[in-house]
């Protein structure tokens, strides 16, 4: 077993993240990578505040699982872990998978499920990153077997920047979601009912938020066949932002900031929000709605922006549909709308999402924050920044 001291931000309890030296220890069966950059998740922030009961009685744990990392050491016995669990589960590991060098570019999935049928099962995962075992927001970080085991473990070409493969998570996350959104096609022979999986093909899509996940639908909607993407946002100035990072091809739409309204006002706010919708998009309104940000406003009013043929998706960020009013669920007897939780991809999204990166089909170019937060920040300005509206990064070695 070799050791190795490492600065992280080590998190405690609920509003204690600390600043340590923590010793890493990894063996035979282990990579360890020096951590390049590592995105904050909206989940890592909930949980700062709130805790978490899965990561508490992991507590002290680094967490970080949006990150990208280079290779600086290679168990000796990594080459022999054939035998694949979880996603590779009954599946042989490749030699070329296997053949992990020193200098190769990685970023991981966090979630080691267990899956049925190709998909992934949120129950009894094998372990999870930054909750059970230590994450990302560190110098080192050991990838132990049961990521390499279950092909968590992906390179990143040459020619994708530390910043994008460090949103090649939460990209995934977002495709993930895209992916599981039906759109009725027809029926057969037998009058089942048959179905799209992802957005309405040539349909219109609507984004509501304007952060680095928001974006990235509206450039997933558009990459997967949407034929126009509105962006919802809240100011000029994130409309003005949102324009520049996204470029032609989307329609970026400012609607009021009503969230410190009473409820009465903000139903009557919304309604004139989906009159105008309606109006612009000549009555069709919008085959896809996806919040996209913290807002329980915004899951409220999405379900007044779909069409009768059309689908609601509720990106669940840290519990946000929890604190909807008065959303008006009878509504959608009859439609397709669902709130889904945005801490979970499948290898295969994350694979999905490289590629697009590398063929130049997608580009998360400017979608991090701008300032760049390092171990002389203080633990609680990374944890709980707003700053820009985007994703903060940690880079560990300035």
């Amino acid at each position: 077993m070799e050791k190795i001291t490492s600065c992280a931000f080590v998190y405690h309890k609920a509003g204690d993240v600390r600043r340590e030296e923590k010793t890493i220890e990894w063996g035979e069966t282990d990579l360890l990578v020096k951590v390049l950059a590592s995105a904050r998740c909206g989940t890592d922030k909930t949980i700062f505040y709130k805790g978490h009961p899965k990561v508490d009685q992991h507590t002290p744990i680094i967490l970080g699982h949006e990150l990208v990392g280079e290779i600086v050491g290679v168990g000796k016995q990594v080459n022999a872990l054939t035998q694949g669990i979880g996603y590779k589960a009954g599946s042989t590991l490749t030699e070329d998978y296997l053949d992990f060098k020193e200098g190769e570019k990685v970023t991981v999935q966090s979630r080691i499920a267990r899956y049925q049928n190709g998909l992934m099962l949120t129950t009894d995962p094998i372990t999870i990153l930054s909750f059970f075992i230590d994450g990302g927001y560190s110098q080192y970080m050991k990838i132990p077997r049961e990521l390499i085991q279950s092909g968590s473990v992906m390179r990143i070409p040459s020619g994708i920047s530390d910043e994008e493969g460090a949103l090649v998570e939460p990209a995934a996350c977002a495709l993930e979601s895209i992916f599981n959104t039906p759109h009725s096609v027809g029926v057969n022979s037998d009058g089942t009912h048959l179905f799209h999986s992802g957005v309405k093909q040539d349909g219109l899509a609507c984004v509501i938020g304007s952060g680095t996940v928001s974006m990235i639908y509206a450039l997933l909607c558009r990459a997967k066949g949407s034929r126009e993407v509105y962006l919802l946002v809240r100011s000029e100035q994130k409309a003005a932002a949102a324009r520049n990072l996204l470029g032609q091809g989307f329609t970026v739409y400012t609607i009021p900031k009503y969230d410190d309204q009473p409820l009465d006002q903000k139903l009557a706010i919304e309604r004139d929000i989906a009159t105008a919708l309606t109006e612009r998009t000549q009555g069709h309104l919008f085959d896809d709605v996806i919040s996209a940000c913290a807002s329980p406003d915004a899951q409220r009013l999405m379900l007044e922006l779909y069409n009768p043929v059309g689908y609601a998706v509720g990106a669940c960020f840290g519990g946000t549909h929890a604190l909807v009013d008065q959303a008006n669920i009878d509504q959608n007897h009859y439609r397709m709308a669902k709130t889904i939780g945005t801490s979970g991809c499948s290898n295969r999204s994350m694979e999905v999402i490289i590629d697009m990166l590398a063929q130049k089909t997608l580009s998360f170019k400017g979608l991090t924050a701008g300032k760049r937060y390092t171990f002389r920040t203080d633990p609680q300005e990374f944890f709980t920044t707003t700053e820009e509206g985007l994703k903060p990064v940690l880079y560990a070695w300035e």
